[in-house]
């Protein structure tokens, strides 16, 4: 007959005295505020963002590089290298130049932001009766449905210098 398969070995079964290793490592690294715990869609956003900013960056600069030095088959091979990486490095320092512009425009436009006040005010209120009828107090308004036609301002933000 053949040998039975060893019974699975563990990490536990292997090092029995890492649990408690393990356990004061985890309640060093404890977060210590309620907020901590977690990873909020803002994080994960920012992270998606900036990896696709990076992968657009190396696809253009290795785009442009593999284009060159196609185009220039006729040519040696030092001047076709010199082509192809010239030309990657030129739009990597575009791409790199482009981005920091849009950042400081961001920021610009930031602090000019900041510097309005935005003024909040109640348009129109109606209160309705526990019985889903309309309160006896206030006098009774006839709300209308919205034509498509209608332009009204009620959602646009007024902002006060």
């Amino acid at each position: 007959m053949t040998n039975p398969l060893p019974p699975t070995e563990t990490f536990s079964h292997r090092f029995p005295s890492a649990k408690g290793m393990a356990q004061a490592f985890a309640e060093v690294n404890r977060p210590t505020r309620d907020e901590d715990i977690g990873d909020d869609e803002v994080t994960y956003n920012e992270v998606h963002r900036q990896l696709m900013l990076i992968l657009n960056v190396l696809l253009s600069v290795v785009g442009v590089g593999a284009t060159l030095w196609t185009l220039a088959r006729w040519w040696s091979t030092p001047a076709r290298l010199f082509l192809a990486m010239g030309g990657g490095v030129l739009v990597g320092v575009a791409e790199v130049v482009l981005y920091s512009g849009y950042i400081w425009h961001l920021g610009d436009e930031k602090k000019k932001d900041k510097k309005f006040k935005e003024v909040k005010q109640v348009v129109q209120t109606w209160s309705v009766g526990a019985d889903g009828k309309e309160a006896t107090e206030h006098e009774t308004i006839a709300i209308k449905p919205k034509s498509p036609s209608e332009d009204t301002n009620l959602r646009r933000r007024k902002k006060e210098k």
